[in-house]
């Protein structure tokens, strides 16, 4: 093994490299509450944009959901309508045949 030749670190040399560690831990601190505070930052950020994003997709289902019951509304309209025609087409039937098999319409 070599014979290591420096000298043997004093009570100043360990004192200054105890407070270069020092210092090294508070930056190592400084840096941590940043990079907390910027998580902090972001995390309100997503919870913003996920609120944003619920409304507009409530807002859009709402809409959809309203276009829905308008077509179904309109679809059973629509249906009375021509189950209403039928039925008179229907009846003017019935009466042409009551009158030609000679039966009384009512």
């Amino acid at each position: 093994m070599a014979k290591d030749t420096s000298p043997p670190a004093t009570k100043k040399d360990i004192s200054m490299l105890m407070e270069e560690f020092g210092k090294m831990n508070d930056a190592q601190e400084r840096w941590k509450g940043e990079l907390e505070d910027k998580m902090d930052r972001w995390k309100e950020e997503l919870r913003e944009d996920q609120k944003r994003w619920k409304e507009e997709m409530k807002s859009h289902f709402d809409v959809v959901a309203e276009n829905i019951v308008h077509d179904f509304a309109s679809a059973n309209r629509e249906e009375i309508d021509v189950l209403k025609d039928r039925s008179k087409v229907h009846e003017k039937r019935i009466v042409r045949l009551e009158r030609s098999v000679g039966l009384v319409a009512g």
